[in-house]
């Protein structure tokens, strides 16, 4: 195996939707990413769109940003967006996985805070990948639920101070 290619592989290993993976397997998944470079302030994704890839952050900086109101919401006054995370190459972080399990509009847009290297991994290719070989499939998915469970932890969370805070303005009022 060449240095670049266990380098790679090294890299998926460390992040949260690959950990536990054999080399073998890791190198399965490498066949279907696809290296993507973007320019500091490139939109990654938008919003609102149809998505069917995820990516994970090899190099640089993004920022996850969601809109406040809904669009029957006509306040000129009120924020329209806001940044609500900020993901770095440090923690090799993946957004988008929604996709590669579900045909929904993105739930976010992702801008490139810094240049970017990202591998992007589109839905076809990962279900294909996790079919041919039902153990990675599990194991994968698996992986993927972890994290999406800890991501609705967290926006449950969320909820409740928002929903907490709202209780203690309308007892204001």
């Amino acid at each position: 195996m060449d240095n670049l290619l266990e380098n790679d592989i090294s890299f998926l290993q460390e992040t949260d939707l690959f950990k536990n993976f054999s080399a073998a397997q890791t190198a399965q998944v490498l066949k279907i990413c696809r290296k993507v470079h973007c320019s500091e302030n490139d939109v990654i994704m938008r919003e609102g769109e149809e998505g069917d890839r995820m990516y994970i952050i090899m190099a640089g900086s993004v920022e996850v940003i969601r809109r406040l109101t809904l669009d029957c919401v006509d306040d000129e006054s009120a924020e329209k967006s806001k940044v609500f995370t900020r993901l770095d190459a440090d923690r090799h972080p993946v957004f988008g996985e929604i996709a590669l399990l579900a045909e929904f509009k993105r739930t976010a847009t992702v801008r490139a805070l810094t240049d970017c290297t990202l591998y992007e991994i589109n839905r076809k290719d990962f279900l294909s990948l996790a079919e041919a070989d039902y153990e990675f499939g599990y194991r994968i998915l698996l992986n993927l639920a972890g994290i999406l469970s800890a991501r609705l932890k967290k926006a449950d969370e969320e909820t409740i101070k928002l929903t907490t805070v709202l209780s203690m303005i309308l007892k204001e009022t």
